[in-house]
This record gives structure tokens, C-alpha cells and sequence, in this order.
């Protein structure tokens, strides 16, 4: 049988102003947000509650997380130069 594991509080050293403190500056430092509506296939919003219910995470907060992988995705590929109109007139 293995020893207990014990737990330190890392908070425990610290004054309860020096707490205030650290926790101000944690919510100052949380990025900001804005409330969007946004309309989706109730088939889709369903898919996408199960797959946050396996990531064991709220479904907002995962697609959230999809939205920001995706875009860094896009963002990631090398932009295609656009062609102008006369150039995709001739092509045809």
C-alpha cells in the first residue's frame, strides 16, 4: 500500500492582501470577450454538445476552442495570390 499523497496549498504563504492580489491580477490579465449570437442546424449544435460532453468541457467553451484551432489552421496556410478579373477571363 502506498503512502498518502499530501497537498500544499501554494496560496498558504501568502497574506490575504498579497492573495487579493494575485487573483486581481489573474482577472486583469483574462483575455476579454464578446457575446456573439450565432445561428446553427440544431443537428449541429447536438453533435457538438456530445463532442464537448467527451471533452468533458461546457459545449461554448469547446467551440470556442474549435473556432480558435481553425482559424490558426487557415492562418497557418500560405496566402494564394488573387488573380485580377482579366487575368480569370483568359483562363476560361
Amino acid at each position: 500500500m502506498s503512502a498518502p499523497r499530501t497537498w500544499s496549498d501554494p496560496y498558504d504563504e501568502m497574506t490575504d492582501e498579497e492573495f487579493d492580489d494575485h487573483i486581481e491580477k489573474l482577472f486583469r490579465a483574462q483575455e476579454q470577450s464578446v457575446a456573439v449570437s450565432l445561428r446553427i442546424a440544431p443537428d449541429l449544435l447536438s453533435r457538438v454538445k456530445r463532442q464537448a460532453a467527451r471533452a468533458g468541457m461546457p459545449y461554448q467553451t469547446f467551440m470556442k476552442g474549435v473556432l480558435e484551432a481553425g482559424i490558426a489552421r487557415l492562418e497557418r496556410r500560405p496566402v494564394k495570390p488573387k488573380r485580377s478579373p482579366r487575368t480569370a477571363a483568359r483562363s476560361r
